[in-house]
């Protein structure tokens, strides 16, 4: 089969329902850094608010994690045809530096513009982002290989952007386990052991994390098999409570149970229908096409708006809860013109993974008619 023939399956088991949970999530991350993390209204409030799941963003990170497991396999089980996995190999990397490089330049442009106020001018803990002269050669270095094999915060663009390796490290993990081992009896069985094993004993925490992506792969596969449909929505609604009370807990991000609490709700927000809908409609799609714009940009947003906003007119909590307002319906707006540079990037992408699947098939093929021609020896 050529990779031209398994485009249109890959495009039919788009779930609706991921993008809406991908915009929401994006949204809950946004209030999580502006009122709960980087400009609280009051202290009292910011540590108050990250116990509900709207303002909890560590929490909305895992659902993403997840959500990217199920997008990113879920063609693949439909089609079971090995060039959609060599395509998404090799498209990921580029899917996610392009709009990365690009924000990355943004911010260079707008600190060599003086648009930036000094570190040590600035209220805490914002004087550690950004303290360093930015050149356009690390711009490059940063946005096309620090961020994905040598993060550190020190020399971050955006804070937000530690969780790019994860994103690209699960990815490539779940498509080297789904390439080896989905297609072999009980493959599904063996994944979601694979899965447990890493959350439970993975060495690091990004390791644990990077288990979400093949537990998404199982919910894609039992979502296949129309197994998640079937579930009763009384479960759904367990599954939801479950996941909804668990930032109540406060614990850490990569702890096994604040794991499972997040595929709960990701798999009740797909089982129950009522919430599925909700996902699925118009304007949550609309804020799954800026989720990844969104996630980029509302970082800089806040410190180059919100954080001297706050230090010069941040008298009274009325107004620091007006100019948290504003930070998130700017970061909204500057997220749009993004969504060129993210379609650009998907098209690009989607271009090299074809290139790359055709090669690779051809390769392939290549190989089996010579052995073929061979035949048996002797």
């Amino acid at each position: 089969m050529s990779y031209e023939t398994v485009v249109e399956p890959c495009k039919s088991s788009r779930l609706p329902v991921l993008d809406g949970l991908r915009g929401w999530g994006a949204v809950f991350v946004v209030l999580y850094h502006v009122f709960s993390e980087g400009l609280p209204v009051t202290a009292a409030s910011g540590q108050f608010l990250r116990h509900l799941l709207p303002f909890n963003g560590p929490f909305a990170v895992l659902i993403f994690f997840a959500v990217s497991g199920i997008s990113l396999s879920i063609g693949y089980l439909a089609s079971n045809d090995n060039s959609i996995l060599i395509a998404s190999a090799a498209s990921r990397y580029f899917r996610l530096a392009i709009p990365i490089l690009t924000l990355c330049l943004a911010v260079h442009v707008v600190i060599e513009l003086g648009l930036l106020a000094p570190a040590d001018q600035r209220m805490a803990p914002w004087g550690r982002i950004l303290d360093f002269d930015t050149t356009l050669a690390h711009v490059v270095q940063f946005s096309l290989f620090d961020v994905f094999f040598n993060y550190s915060l020190r020399w971050t663009y955006a804070g937000a952007l530690w969780t790019m390796s994860i994103e690209l490290f699960g990815s490539l993990l779940l498509f080297a386990i789904l390439l080896t081992i989905a297609r072999r009896p009980q493959g599904m069985v063996a994944i979601l052991l694979i899965a447990y094993l890493i959350m439970d004993r993975g060495a690091t925490d990004a390791f644990r994390l990077s288990s979400l992506f093949l537990f998404g792969a199982v919910i894609a596969f039992a979502i296949q098999r129309e197994w998640v449909q079937r579930i009763p929505e009384a479960v759904a609604v367990a599954l939801l409570l479950i996941g909804g009370c668990a930032p109540a807990f406060l614990l850490s991000i990569a702890d096994k149970w604040n794991m499972l609490a997040a595929l709960a709700l990701t798999l009740g927000c797909v089982a129950s229908t009522p919430v599925n809908n909700v996902l699925s409609c118009r304007f949550s799609q609309m804020l799954g096409e800026i989720s990844f714009p969104l996630y980029l940009v509302h970082g800089p947003v806040m410190l180059l708006i919100g954080e001297p906003l706050t230090r010069n007119f941040g008298f009274s909590e009325p107004l620091k809860l007006a100019i948290g307002v504003l930070v998130v319906v700017v970061s909204i707006v500057v997220a749009l013109p993004m969504i060129a540079i993210n379609n650009v990037a998907v098209r690009i992408s989607r271009s090299i993974g074809k290139a790359a699947a055709s090669f690779v098939m051809r390769f392939v093929g290549a190989i089996r008619l010579r052995m073929l021609a061979k035949g048996p020896t002797a």
